[in-house]
């Protein structure tokens, strides 16, 4: 998907980090971008300083100071995102890229951005919740999804179901998540395989009986 994705637009490139960082961190839309550019606050969403790679580069550690979770500030979240080597997948890469492109800016000032014409000029203004959305349901139709079934929701909703299908303990998911209770069970998509695997051991137990 990287593949479809300019690298020499920024609002692009934004989208592209914004994704992996959703999917691999299980990142509610709402840290990730904001309502409206022009209602930004650094309460909510990401900014530069929520940010700290490792000095090996092999992880990067993204705060959270306030969410669904986190409303009165009284603790802070910090997210641990593995690099993939030689990967266009890979978040802690794709994330040094963008805070090298946009180096200079201040450190609360919104990690992911987009590019918004103003006159004859372009300003750099945050991301939003339709951007994000709208960017999302874009590359799904390029590759031939349904854009419908896709919305901001779709990263961390996708992200939990992926590390359910490798088998990760639900515990390791719920602390990445930040979930405080087990609801994020209620989307988690298996597929035919896992479905399989209790009717198949309840069928091992059974004919084990005779």
């Amino acid at each position: 998907m990287a593949l479809l994705i300019s690298m020499h637009d920024l609002g692009q490139e934004s989208l592209w980090v914004a994704i992996l960082v959703g999917f691999f961190g299980l990142f509610r839309k709402d840290n990730l971008t904001t309502g409206k550019a022009g209602a930004w606050n650094t309460r909510g969403a990401l900014v530069r300083d929520d940010i700290l790679f490792q000095d090996d580069m092999s992880v990067v550690w993204v705060r959270v100071r306030h969410s669904k979770t986190i409303q009165c500030g009284q603790r802070q979240h910090r997210v641990p995102l593995r690099a993939v080597p030689r990967s266009l997948l890979c978040p802690v890469r794709a994330l040094m890229r963008l805070m090298e492109r946009t180096a200079g800016r201040p450190g609360d000032s919104a990690l992911f951005v987009m590019e918004k014409a103003t006159g004859k000029r372009a300003s750099v203004v945050p991301m939003t919740h339709d951007a994000l959305v709208a960017g999302i349901k874009a590359l799904a139709e390029r590759v031939g999804l349904n854009s419908a079934s896709y919305a901001g929701h779709s990263l961390r909703r996708g992200g939990a179901t992926a590390a359910m299908r490798l088998d990760v303990n639900s515990l390791y998911i719920k602390m990445q998540g930040d979930w405080k209770s087990d609801c994020f069970e209620r989307y988690c998509e298996l597929d035919t395989e896992q479905k399989l695997i209790l009717p198949g051991a309840m069928a091992e137990a059974a004919a084990a009986l005779l």
